[in-house]
């Protein structure tokens, strides 16, 4: 028995009626033996491994192991909404835009949007409400407005942690001559109520380094987030324990993936996605860059 993984793309959705109707959405084969033109072949087995759920691969070669489910959330296949002042590509249920209510959530995950503002631009004054909300900045600056008291704004390689709680009014934006591209990703909170919180965090090394889901930037969620930094020649080794789910996005590289030990099989481009189930990939990029990797239950 092989595990088909097939790439989301617009001709996909265009063979798949019920997936058309329910989102235009990709979707994942099984089959008991391999099907032609959908993908690539790979044994059924996923080796788990438990410990952290991202772990750097160390000096020695390690021992080859099974491509563990993957699904490719390739750049065609994402919701994408198109302004004069802002373009964003949302990772799961879009939010705005002629497809905004299409997706759909990875466990706690409802939003991971990549978003780019053009100079001097920002959303209009808008609500929340018991979501926990992180953006994250990759290139450029961005300034969150409302509650005056908790204004800030951030520069590359930093993150704010909002738990809208019993709610916020607040907006966030570019106010600089060069466009600044961010990712948000909103969560569903498993406790509710109370004032509103925030945090922030910047990131002062190079390598993995947490932005969310520790005492400092605390999520209401069972979910962590790093950003990875990769150098050309390194791999990093991203594993998913048992009854877990992780997400890689390529933010500013092209990237690599392959079974450990095993040659690569499949790339992302920059901005595409890869859902990874429990099990263990090798993760490389022919140029320095970095992604970004979630760890959900």
């Amino acid at each position: 028995m092989g595990t088909v993984i097939r790439r989301r793309t617009q001709e996909n959705y265009d063979e798949v009626g019920r997936h058309a109707a329910r989102g235009r959405r990709g979707m994942v084969l099984r089959a008991r033996r391999p099907l032609r033109n959908q993908g690539v072949t790979l044994s059924k087995r996923a080796v788990l491994i438990g410990g952290g759920a991202l772990a750097l691969s160390g000096c020695f070669r390690p021992r080859r192991q099974s491509m563990p489910h993957l699904v490719h959330r390739t750049i065609e296949s994402l919701p994408t909404t198109t302004l004069q002042w802002l373009s964003l590509r949302d990772h799961f249920v879009a939010t705005v835009g002629p497809r905004a209510g299409e997706g759909r959530r990875m466990g706690p995950v409802l939003v991971l949007a990549d978003a780019t503002f053009a100079p001097h631009s920002r959303f209009p004054i808008h609500p929340h409400r018991e979501m926990d909300i992180l953006s994250v900045v990759v290139d450029g600056s961005l300034s969150h407005h409302g509650d005056q008291a908790h204004g800030v704004t951030l520069g590359p390689r930093s993150a704010q942690l909002i738990s809208a709680r019993s709610g916020i009014v607040h907006a966030e934006g570019n106010d600089t001559d060069q466009p600044t591209r961010m990712l948000q990703i909103w969560f569903q909170p498993n406790t509710f109520g109370g004032a509103p919180a925030y945090f922030t965090r910047e990131l002062a090394g190079q390598g993995r380094q947490l932005l969310a889901g520790d005492p400092e930037m605390p999520l209401r969620a069972d979910a962590r987030l790093w950003w990875v930094d990769l150098v050309p020649g390194s791999e990093e080794t991203l594993i998913v324990d048992r009854a877990r789910q992780g997400y890689l996005l390529a933010m500013t590289s092209r990237l690599r993936i392959a079974a450990v030990g095993s040659e690569p099989t499949l790339e992302l481009a920059i901005g595409e996605g890869l859902e990874v189930g429990p099990g263990a990939v090798s993760v490389s990029s022919d140029r320095a860059g970095a992604a970004l990797w979630l760890d959900v239950a």
